[in-house]
């Protein structure tokens, strides 16, 4: 019987560099720094890591780190942790053991998606996009007199810690669910800020967008810059530092927030690294790093967003007081770069020494995931190929499954984001471990792992292989043998992918990776690499 064979073939991963202009080309941003494959990085300088990081020693950020995780990160997790707990208390009492209503909140479901539907063939550019209206709809309609109903309160009997728990808890919504959507949203909106969400409805011919005067004054930001500030979204964030530095980079050193200089295996990493994000998400970083390679065009757009909101923050603080402001108005950014901070450091936590621009690798991709919202868990098509439909994400994940054979690639299942945090955290490899899907994995019975009908984890594997050994009659120790071996060659894979940053004693090697990468933006082969057998 052979147990955990790997499927053959295996072609190393090819890139594509893209040209772009000399400014940007000049304006590095990265450190020529080395690479060490166990993370072994021996008192890094200051000057070895990535722009603009490489301007602030070590300490400094390692001490904003640990105030931002003591005063920032801690209590706003606690907080979506709360609407969790009180979001399962209410699926349990109000629907999974619960028939009677059950039925009636699943027939209101339906009739709400029935009527989206309709609404969104008649406003929305791609019809497939009406479940964003049920969302949009229900911030824009609870959320100003919420917030109207917290300031009142305020105003007649100051702060109150019972106030500002319902308004928060109600903001977010059971098990963070408004929240969640919101972010998703203005994500989505970025990346369509070509085209935007809406159709001209004076066109009944066809299906155009909205003229570009009125997307830009209004329809590309109502979820940035109207229902935004209730989440701590900057308008017009992601149509700049999203889709033209992370998108650019990929998490690569280019990145302002980059994770590839860090041992992700390390929680001292994560305090280090949270600066980062707290500046990336208000803005700082981004315009620093378009005004250094001299990107005006893109820095303009940010700084509008960035005025927009600052000014209507500094007017809720004039009328309100700096209680009510820091409350209402501040608090909501520090929970969004907190939640999405933990979330951007795993979606990127894995790079393979040999190929450290691999998205196949560092980009995590999650199949049956527990909350898979608008099919975000393909985080690899998002990267690879940013234009493709949400609702086309699981096909094009099929259809390309073999370059995932190719490049073993970051491949999870049945779990999610904040469970794959505490694993990361808690240092529970094995638990980690027996969620990875081996798309390598051959069946003892000549399956493949990669089949649509199979993507099992190693747990789903170790599970189907004993069926496979007991019905064939073979030697179960020997069989178990090979599979705790197979289990443990994971393991160590993904360890070194976790541990893999370029910092240690590779310093030339690095030095040459990083000018390729500032001599031409890296982006994915579009054709094909070759025939797949």
């Amino acid at each position: 019987m052979s147990i955990g064979n790997e499927v053959p073939g295996v072609r190393p991963f090819r890139r594509r560099r893209i040209r772009r202009s000399a400014r940007a080309a000049n304006a590095g941003a990265g450190a020529g720094a080395g690479v060490s494959g166990a993370g072994g990085a021996a008192n890094p300088t200051a000057a070895e890591r990535p722009y603009p990081w490489n301007l602030v020693s070590d300490r400094h950020q390692f001490a904003a780190g640990c105030v931002i995780l003591v005063a920032i990160f801690v209590p706003t997790i606690s907080l979506i942790v709360l609407s969790t707990v009180s979001g399962y208390a209410l699926y349990y009492g109000l629907h999974k053991y619960n028939p009677p209503v059950r039925a009636v909140l699943d027939a209101a479901r339906a009739a709400q998606r029935w009527f989206f539907r309709q609404v969104g063939e008649a406003i929305l550019l791609d019809p497939r996009d009406s479940p964003y209206l049920a969302w949009m709809t229900a911030s824009l309609v609870t959320l100003p007199p919420l917030i109207k109903w917290a300031y009142e309160r305020h105003a007649d009997r100051g702060f109150e810690v019972s106030t500002f728990l319902i308004y928060h808890l109600l903001r977010l919504g059971p098990r963070y669910r408004f929240f969640a959507h919101h972010e998703c949203l203005i994500h989505t909106e970025g990346h369509a800020s070509k085209t935007g969400f809406f159709r001209n409805v004076l066109n009944l011919k066809a299906r155009e967008p909205v003229p570009k005067w009125l997307r830009r004054l209004l329809f590309d930001h109502i979820n940035g810059a109207v229902i935004g500030p209730f989440f701590g979204s900057i308008p017009h964030h992601y149509a700049t530092a999203h889709n033209k530095i992370h998108h650019r980079w990929h998490n690569d050193t280019g990145d302002v927030h980059t994770n590839m200089d860090v041992d992700r295996t390390d929680p001292s990493s994560f305090v280090l690294w949270l600066p980062r994000f707290i500046l990336y998400w208000t803005g700082v970083s981004p315009a620093v790093l378009f005004w250094k390679r001299g990107e005006s065009a893109l820095l303009r757009g940010l700084l509008c967003g960035m005025a927009y909101y600052y000014a209507l923050g500094a007017l809720v603080w004039r009328t309100t007081g700096t209680t009510f402001w820091l409350a209402y108005f501040v608090y909501p950014q520090l929970e969004a770069a907190s939640f999405l901070g933990g979330i951007a450091y795993i979606w990127h936590a894995f790079s393979e020494e040999s190929d450290p621009s691999n998205q196949y690798v560092n980009s995590i991709t999650i199949v049956r995931g527990h909350d898979n919202i608008w099919n975000e868990d393909f985080h690899v098509v998002h990267h690879h190929e940013p234009n493709v439909h949400w609702t086309e994400m699981p096909a094009s994940f099929r259809e390309n499954v073999m370059k995932y054979v190719e490049n073993r690639a970051t491949v999870f299942g049945d779990c999610e984001q904040g469970v794959f945090f505490a694993w990361m955290f808690g240092a529970k490899w094995d638990d980690m471990v027996d969620h990875f899907v081996d798309l390598n994995y051959a069946f003892s019975d000549g399956g493949k792992n990669y089949d649509v009908d199979k993507l099992m984890t190693v747990k789903q594997i170790f599970r189907r292989e004993r069926e496979l050994c007991a019905a064939s009659g073979g030697d179960a120790e020997a069989a178990e043998r090979r599979l705790e071996q197979f289990r443990a060659r994971l393991k160590d894979m993904l360890l070194r992918r976790l541990r893999y940053h370029y910092m240690g004693d590779r310093g030339e090697e690095w030095k040459k990776y990083n000018d390729r990468l500032n001599a031409g933006v890296r982006d994915f082969e579009k054709e094909e690499v070759g025939k797949q057998s």
